[in-house]
């Protein structure tokens, strides 16, 4: 798994009084030995809790200045910024106090905290706190850690699912296999129009003996489609598998560098007029961009199968529930201890020529208030609908597509739908909640909750 440095130096700040990261808020030599203080406290604290050690160690490995490039020691002083704006949020809008102890979860939860780790909507973590904070005598806190530079920033995505996993189940099963019948439509006319000419893929444009990929119909023909689709290229890249080193075989459509294909044994390095950067790659991401207000086909099929009368409520409710949570609380066992689940938005960057941190008020968003907020518009009819301004902005050239989720006239999350790498995967949900929405949890009904 990856480590993220700033949940690393989250819980070791936990665990310092309010006076130490004070005293740091403004930079310098403070701040430097503020930074080495948090490690420490992560490393050797018997007050941070965890099952097993592995995400301890991840965390204290990712945190070692002396194996970091000078742009990740730049990247991991800013974490440290942002870490102190939301412990110090933490403390005026959640709990005073410093905690007893800090559980960090990674893969495996604590015994302490395991039965707070929820399954549902398809998602394993659909608790998503990164660190859970206890106080004497049965609170525990959930903090779910973003964190960006500037406090004018906008606020990092909430989360990355993939579209399949909004329509599962068998109700949804001629959609699915409509929708895998349009993607490998569309990237193998990708393919076979890269193979055509002086296309990027025209040297390689075989599949069998002497049959050109040019001479297959994947527009109209499924069969060649799934062809295409299925195609794999043996690279020059290596990889150590069973102690031995072999080539990386990849599906043709992920293929990120041309040069980088094997022909008939040899690299095909010498091959004339292959831009450093994929030409393919290029080529396919283009295919993607929506321009003249009309959307990229392949996106205007995912559009269409968000727009079934079976799905578009579906879809605007389960978003919903996984970005915000919002039925965490109903699956908790309460009887017990007493649970809280926040969002915490640190602020905060340093420089490392002046010395100085520039550390913001963090956000701070109570699943109390979220709830409230979305109960008073419980009636109101859910929609999902482009944001025109960003999709279709002149001179982009961003393969995505930007939605706005409303509820009624109030537009509650900002949406992206784009791929993640790779093609043969489903393309994936990132989402952040809108500032209208954050401005009614701070300013409207919910407000006296929310503060």
């Amino acid at each position: 798994m990856a480590y993220e440095p700033s949940e690393g130096l989250y819980a070791g700040l936990s665990l310092l009084p309010t006076s130490d990261l004070k005293e740091a808020e403004s930079g310098g030599q403070k701040f430097l030995d503020l930074y080495d203080t948090a490690v420490n406290m992560l490393k050797d604290s018997d007050d941070i809790m965890e099952k097993g050690k592995a995400t301890r160690t991840g965390l204290a490995a990712a945190l070692d200045l002396t194996k970091l490039t000078e742009k990740k020691v730049s990247e991991v002083y800013d974490d440290l910024a942002g870490a102190i704006s939301a412990v110090l949020a933490t403390r005026k809008d959640i709990h005073s106090s410093v905690p007893e102890k800090v559980y960090l979860t990674g893969n495996k939860w604590h015994k302490d905290v395991e039965d707070f780790k929820v399954d549902a909507f398809g998602m394993a973590d659909y608790n998503s706190s990164d660190l859970i904070l206890y106080y004497k005598p049965n609170q525990y806190v959930g903090v779910s850690l973003k964190k960006k530079r500037k406090a004018d920033a906008p606020s990092p995505t909430m989360i990355n699912n993939a579209f399949s996993k909004f329509v599962t189940g068998p109700e949804f099963l001629e959609l699915r296999k409509k929708l895998d019948k349009e993607r490998k439509r569309f990237f193998a006319t990708q393919i076979k129009k890269a193979s055509t000419g002086n296309g990027p893929l025209a040297n390689y444009a075989r599949i069998t003996g002497n049959k050109s990929i040019t001479q297959l119909k994947p527009e109209t023909s499924d069969a060649d489609a799934q062809t295409l689709w299925s195609m794999k290229v043996v690279t020059t890249k290596t990889k150590k598998v069973k102690g031995k080193i072999v080539n990386e075989v990849v599906p043709l459509i992920n293929l990120k560098d041309e040069d980088t294909i094997l022909t008939e044994g040899s690299a095909a390095t010498d091959v004339p007029n292959k831009s450093a950067d994929s030409a393919f790659r290029k080529m396919v991401n283009s295919s993607l961009v929506s321009t003249g207000n009309k959307l990229s086909p392949l996106y205007q099929s995912f559009y269409d199968a968000m727009n079934v009368d079976e799905v578009k409520d579906k879809l605007a409710d389960t978003l919903l529930a996984r970005v915000l949570k919002t039925k965490l609380l109903d699956l908790l066992d309460w009887e017990t201890n007493e649970f809280g689940f926040y969002v915490v938005e640190g602020v905060g960057s340093f420089n490392q020529t002046t010395q100085r941190a520039t550390i913001s008020n963090a956000s701070v968003y109570d699943i109390h208030s979220i709830m409230c907020a979305i109960a008073s518009l419980a009636k109101r009819k859910s929609s999902m609908q482009i944001d025109t301004a960003k999709t279709f902005k002149a001179g982009s050239k961003a393969a995505k597509v930007f939605f706005i989720l409303n509820k009624g006239e109030v537009p509650l999350l900002d949406i992206e739908l784009r791929y993640k790498g790779s093609f043969t995967a489903m393309p994936q949900f990132f989402a952040t909640m809108t500032k209208d929405f954050q401005k009614m949890m701070k300013e409207g009904e919910c407000s006296e909750i929310f503060n």
